[in-house]
């Protein structure tokens, strides 16, 4: 049965009295222990407050005693609480800088969510601004505001022009500015504003220094120790970006632009940008080691190559870099590398840094394995690169499996019937090497009409 309400009232008043005499009882037990020392000193306070009680308190003092229960804790707090002062920086705003004189600023928006379709949606502004180093968006103009981000610019940064399209869509101009991690698209309503800020990043983007990757640096210092062989070995001993690899790539080898920059046809040939296309292909060689028929991979690797020619020189580096010591040397999986490159070689001309970086590759190779069929490809090779000047075309697939199987493609050309062909010209041999051997036999080297005959034309 509950108890009504002024019941428990009654309980509760009655329990507290209790404890106050409880309380009461307790003290006069501690006063009458204590002795007349301590009512003494209890006179002794009363009269500093009667006499202190007339005259006004010039200043306040509250006196704490410590605490006879921890010396070491409180020291040892104090001792963690200076380490985490040391430790923890203090988070700082990031403010707008007034030390560097900008080269441009203004109001741009990041994101247009409105645009003609929705015009009563005002999207939000953002202050940014350009400096030589970086492209900044704070949240106002005035001096303090809170930076909101930092686009840092180099050289590999790239810049697209505001399109049509994209005007006719929103109503708004687009700068896209692609980063290393990160991309602004920029939106503003006048042509001319956003025609200023393309012309002024793109002036900032090229005043920057080249940016070189590690694969670019150890290339120069092969180049530079190639008389010492210790030294050479000790370089690709410590340096695992310049071996064989069975793991994938998450960027390329050499340097590619952010985005896809001035190379916006790349989407409607159906690629990705180059750095992308360039980690793409190197998947692609791994899986030579691994298929059946690999000429049609190869034929696919090529094409790629001759739409996009800036990817040359990086499917070189990739495959010196996976013959590069590889884990079994002269197995099938590793000669699949040594025929694409011997493809290559009849195919496109690297650059010359790059072609340097590959003959030492070569030579390198013949020196180590010497008469093996890896020595037999860096000879084919070496003599591709000396001859051909590149081709218009990507190999058919009967070339691609005949420089896989000899390391040359015969290209069968019917002797004259009056004296026989001594040798047959290759995938890689010159019109004017194929006219003198067609000519020699029949005495017309020294003729009047072979001046008509083309010269450095392909086979």
């Amino acid at each position: 049965m509950p108890f009504p309400g002024g019941l428990w009232w009654l309980l509760c008043c009655r329990g507290g009295f209790a404890l106050l005499r409880r309380d009461e009882e307790e003290e006069e037990e501690g006063e009458a222990a204590a002795g007349p020392g301590a009512a003494g000193e209890e006179e002794a306070e009363e009269a500093f407050e009667l006499r202190g009680h007339g005259q006004a308190p010039a200043l306040q003092v509250n006196l704490t005693q410590p605490c006879r229960a921890s010396s070491s804790s409180s020291e040892r707090s104090l001792a963690v609480a200076e380490e985490m002062c040391s430790l923890i920086p203090e988070k700082k705003r990031w403010q707008v800088q007034e030390d560097t004189e900008p080269i441009m600023r203004g109001w741009l928006q990041r994101e247009v969510r409105g645009g003609r379709k929705a015009p009563w949606w005002r999207p939000r502004k953002y202050w940014f601004v350009l400096t030589q180093e970086s492209l900044d968006c704070y949240g106002g103009c005035e001096v303090g505001a809170q930076c909101l981000g930092s686009l840092v610019l180099t050289s590999l940064c790239s810049v697209l022009w505001p399109d049509k399209q994209t005007y006719k869509e929103t109503g708004y101009w687009a700068v896209t500015v692609f980063g290393r991690k990160h991309c602004y698209r920029l939106y503003t309503e006048h042509l001319n504003e956003a025609v200023r800020w393309v012309c002024a990043l793109q002036k900032v983007i090229i005043s920057q220094a080249p940016v070189q990757t590690p694969t670019q640096l150890f290339m120069s210092d092969l180049e530079e120790n190639h008389g010492s062989p210790e030294v050479l070995d000790q370089i690709y001993r410590n340096n695992p970006i310049l071996r064989y690899t069975a793991g994938p790539i998450y960027a390329p080898l050499l340097p590619f632009p952010y985005g896809i920059g001035e190379s916006a046809d790349l989407s409607s040939r159906g690629y990705a940008a180059l750095r992308d296309e360039a980690v793409k292909l190197f998947h692609s060689l791994q899986q030579l080691e691994g298929v059946r028929e690999p000429a049609l991979l190869m034929q696919g690797v090529l094409q790629t190559c001759l739409d996009l020619p800036p990817l040359v020189d990086e499917i070189y580096c990739q495959l010196v870099k996976q013959t590069t010591q590889p884990p079994a040397p002269g197995t099938p999986a590793d000669l699949r590398y040594w025929q694409l490159l011997a493809c290559m070689s009849s195919t496109f001309r690297p650059s010359p840094p790059i072609q340097g970086y590959l003959q030492q590759h070569l030579q390198r190779t013949e020196s180590r394995f010497p008469g093996s069929e890896m020595a037999r490809y860096g000879r084919c090779i070496r003599e591709a690169l000396g001859k051909a000047s590149g081709r218009a075309g990507v190999p058919s697939l009967e070339e691609i499996t005949g420089l896989m199987g000899h390391g040359e493609e015969a290209c069968p050309v019917p002797p004259p019937k009056t004296a026989p062909c001594h040798g047959a010209p290759t995938s890689h041999s010159t019109a004017q090497e194929g006219a003198r051997e067609l000519m020699s036999p029949l005495g017309l080297v020294c003729g009047p009409n072979l001046s008509a005959l083309p010269k450095e034309q392909q086979a």
